[in-house]
């Protein structure tokens, strides 16, 4: 009978009594269980008889007496028979180990069991070893212990420590030229060689006045005592060459000074050509009209109803831009604030515009808005024009570089009053045109 599946098999101090034995696998039970004929099996040891029995398409019987039992009905745990087999004293099973103790007590003794064979905990590490020489194993022994290189401090396990000493950055080693200095760390080994080591090649001091000589830095005071003489005679050529140089050299500045003089005269006489043609421009420009911003109003009866209910009070014109600014026009056909149901009201809004990075700031100009009289003789017409400067209180309000798509409006409440819009052709075919003009120079 394989024990694996039944009781338990180990080694107990005393004899145990058939009554705590299985009757399958007549070991002392494990997990017992008890049928309602009285017999007692270990759990697995019935369950696994039932099995058999089940496959063969056999009904469940107790395999002492062979009653018919039913799994779910028939079969029960037996608690005090486990209580008393747990009681039984049992020896470990370790051999050199004096413990005995309570079966229940089995594993919490092979958990701290100091023959129990346990594998080393150093990562990497495949010994096992009883557990009472793992401390020993650990610290010791194993090849895959870390140690911290004493010359860098990095940490590698034993058994790479050699493979680290071979490129440890700070490993002393002699230098590579033998020039005898030890124990230079190896990442200052090129800085050695480079700088102080006494066996490297190196130019001479004067190679810049033409010596081509290279020595060991150890032979340098040498080498400039014995060649003192001809390090004189490439000075001297050196020197008279410089003064040949200096002498081309001055004569080119010269002439280089007299074409820039040349130069300069014929940028002034550039510049004065070029400063007569922008004026004459600015001239012109100054004699082209302007052309102010018109603003169309249509529907003004159906404009002036719904301003009147209130559920229009304001409309706005599409965007102008004028001097790289940005604004609108709004209107309120009934009037706004002073000029509410008397007037109509107009006002300036500046706006968010693609040239604000480059724009002056704050808007300080002079504007001018016209409600135009539409006679058809432009002799007889009577346009309606105010004018207005933005002062410096106005500009921190309404003139500053708007932040939001458009800052608050500025103008007039009462632009004009509603019966002056009867008396002369200031609307046309239910139509009003406004027009604003922004003046050039600044306040």
């Amino acid at each position: 009978m394989n024990s694996s599946l039944g009781g338990y098999d180990d080694e107990f101090v005393n004899t145990i009594d058939e009554d705590w034995q299985c009757g399958i696998c007549h070991l002392p039970m494990r997990e017992p269980i008890l049928t309602k004929c009285g017999h007692k099996f270990c759990t697995q040891c019935l369950y696994g008889y039932f099995a058999r029995l089940q496959r063969s398409e056999h009904m469940l019987r107790c395999p002492v007496d062979r009653v018919i039992l039913l799994r779910h009905k028939d079969v029960f745990p037996d608690r005090a028979a486990e209580r008393k087999i747990l009681s039984f004293f049992i020896k470990c099973p370790r051999e050199g180990c004096l413990w005995t103790g309570e079966l229940r007590s089995k594993d919490h003794h092979l958990a701290l069991c100091p023959l129990q064979i346990v594998p080393c905990t150093n990562q990497n590490c495949q010994a096992t070893m009883t557990r009472r020489t793992l401390q020993q194993h650990v610290t010791n022994t194993c090849e895959w212990r870390i140690l911290h290189c004493e010359h860098c401090n990095v940490s590698h396990p034993v058994c790479k420590k050699e493979a680290h000493r071979s490129e440890c950055r700070r490993f002393p080693v002699n230098c590579l030229q033998n020039c005898g200095a030890r124990a230079i760390a190896r990442e200052e080994i090129p800085s050695h060689i480079e700088k102080d080591c006494p066996l490297t090649i190196i130019a001479c001091p004067h190679d810049q006045i033409g010596c081509t000589a290279k020595v060991q830095r150890k032979e340098i005071e040498s080498h400039l005592q014995s060649a003192t003489k001809s390090h004189l005679d490439l000075a001297c050529v050196k020197l008279n060459n410089t003064q040949i140089q200096l002498s081309t050299t001055q004569t080119q500045l010269g002439e280089t000074q007299i074409q820039l003089n040349v130069t300069q005269q014929e940028l002034k006489e550039t510049k004065i050509r070029l400063e007569e043609k922008v004026n004459s421009l600015e001239n012109k420009l100054m004699q082209i009209p302007r052309v102010p911003h018109t603003w169309k109003i249509t529907g003004y009866s159906q404009v002036m109803k719904q301003a009147k209910s209130g559920e229009v009070t304001e409309i706005k014109s599409a965007p102008f831009y004028d001097h790289g600014y940005k604004f609108r026009l709004s209107l309120d056909a009934n009037g706004h604030g002073t000029g509410k149901d008397t007037h109509l009201s107009i006002f300036f809004h500046l706006m968010k515009g693609e040239y604000d990075a480059i724009l002056p700031w704050p808007f300080c100009k002079k504007m001018t808005f016209t409600l135009v009289d539409q006679q058809e003789d432009l002799n007889d017409r009577e346009n309606f024009a105010v004018t207005f400067t933005a002062d410096k209180e106005k500009c921190k309000r309404s003139f500053k570089r708007p932040v939001e798509e458009e800052n608050s409006g500025w103008g007039f409440p009462k632009f004009v009053s509603h019966n002056k819009l009867q008396e002369r052709r200031y609307i046309v075919d239910d139509t009003i045109f406004i027009q604003v003009e922004v003046a050039l120079p600044r306040c």
